[in-house]
């Protein structure tokens, strides 16, 4: 793992209890940061605090559904109660499963509908909401030098506030690219993308910057007891032969994107949409087709991913 160096930095990682976040909440630990996981599930966030304590880091947790204002503000006032301020905001939370955003507009309940986009966009809305005023309040992060970029001569006066916060927002390949039967997922994850270019030109001026991550399939610990119950190789290689670099994505792959995104290196990054995906979204999807007709053509007693799933997107 390359060293990313965070000492001194104050995080939340929504969604950290596990997964995605899980990792995140661990790798900004291991590179110095502290680390509050904000989650639903307070069982699993006590585990991976433990997790963290016990490699040498340090983190807090707190329950609570951050789709809700009450928690969202609570989770920010929790985070600069416990550690003084407030220097990166990783929104990773979604605990909706697939029966609840599965369908299109016809199939879906309108009430299923607003609980998804409530979780997806509202939480990113309100994390925005408090986190930004508690990062304008800490001021630039400790260790920051913004005087090297007075050498420049780009501008005059003192150095713009360059190191006050970094909001990193978890978006989806499904946010780049669509496909059928998942509407409430893909406009949340679409929505996200678009939330985080505004966000990122109104908070810019405060030394805010606001970036977006789009991860393709990802080996997170579900999916990975998922295939293991399954017992099924072939259909495994067939999410992995739709990549150009062959292989599904980790979690150290997400966890060290979100990391870069947390340092100093990265202050003028702003407003973007970063696939992590190896390489799914560049391609056209004749190639992803033949790829798969080729694969299914050798293998062809091939159960797949998808055989599970019945019409509009509902799990069988």
């Amino acid at each position: 793992m390359n060293q990313i160096n965070l000492s001194g930095r104050r995080a939340i990682v929504t969604g950290g209890a596990q997964g995605i976040g899980g990792a995140t909440a661990r790798r900004l630990a291991a590179e110095g940061a502290q680390v509050l996981i904000a989650d639903t599930d307070a069982e699993l966030a006590l585990a991976n605090v433990k997790c963290i304590t016990d490699a040498g880091g340090s983190a807090a947790h707190m329950t609570g559904d951050v789709s809700k204002e009450e928690t969202a503000e609570g989770m920010v006032s929790e985070a600069m109660s416990r550690f003084g301020r407030l220097d990166i905001l990783v929104q990773n939370a979604f605990g909706v499963s697939s029966d609840t955003f599965g369908g299109g507009a016809v199939e879906m309940q309108l009430q299923a509908w607003r609980e998804v986009m409530d979780l997806l966009t509202g939480a990113l809305f309100l994390g925005a909401k408090y986190g930004v005023p508690a990062m304008e309040a800490s001021g630039p992060s400790e260790g920051f030098d913004a005087g090297g970029l007075a050498e420049h001569g780009l501008h005059r006066g003192d150095p713009p506030p360059a190191g006050v916060g970094r909001i990193i927002n978890m978006s989806s390949v499904h946010g780049l690219l669509q496909a059928a039967g998942i509407l409430a997922y893909e406009a949340g994850k679409s929505a996200a993308i678009g939330m985080t270019r505004q966000m990122a030109i109104d908070y810019g001026p405060k030394g805010i910057t606001v970036n977006a991550i789009a991860p393709g399939h990802i080996l997170t610990e579900k999916i990975q007891k998922m295939w293991e119950e399954e017992g099924n190789e072939e259909g495994y290689r067939l999410f992995e032969i739709q990549y150009p670099v062959r292989r599904l994505g980790t979690l150290a792959d997400i966890a060290s994107a979100v990391a870069f995104l947390s340092t100093d290196e990265a202050s003028f990054i702003t407003g973007v949409c970063l696939p992590v995906d190896g390489g799914l979204s560049i391609q056209l999807q004749e190639n992803i087709v033949m790829e798969v007709k080729d694969y299914i053509q050798q293998n062809p007693g091939i159960k797949s991913h998808f055989d599970s799933w019945g019409e509009g997107g509902q799990r069988k």
